[in-house]
């Protein structure tokens, strides 16, 4: 099981949105007036899941490790179930504990979006100023 994606930046639950199944983690760009801003985190990184059917995360993450497991590596509290329609399980480690997504898939992706942008117009077909990886 390989690493999807990895980062040392602090993301949090930006959205779920229920009538798409789709759940976005965004870690925020800073912008040059702030006291931490650096070149590195000048744009936001977007995680979006679609067809979401189980989420365990909390609502900040302080680093992040994605994955892709099997059904046979998923905790025995976690229905299997869930994972009818091809659904695939993403295991998210954060400060050493693992949290877990059940998804149709997933799109990680850069942009210089303000706040807003995502939740009050969202389009499942937004475009991104780069996408890092999709699956």
């Amino acid at each position: 099981m390989k690493t999807l994606y990895k980062s040392n930046r602090k993301f949090r639950i930006w959205a779920y949105m229920v009538s798409h199944s789709s759940l976005i983690l965004r870690s925020e760009m800073k912008y040059p007036d702030q006291d931490d801003y650096a070149e590195s985190i000048s744009s936001n990184i977007d995680i979006e899941f679609w067809a979401v059917s189980y989420i365990n995360l909390p609502s900040d993450l302080l680093g992040i490790n994605i994955r892709e497991i099997t059904s046979e590596a998923l905790p025995k509290e976690i229905n299997k179930d869930l994972l009818i329609f091809d659904m695939r399980i993403f295991e998210l480690k954060s400060d050493e504990s693992k949290y877990y997504v059940i998804a149709g898939g997933i799109l990680i992706g850069e942009n210089k979006w303000i706040n807003q942008d995502r939740i009050f117009n969202y389009d499942s077909n937004l475009k991104h100023d780069k996408i890092l990886f999709q699956s």
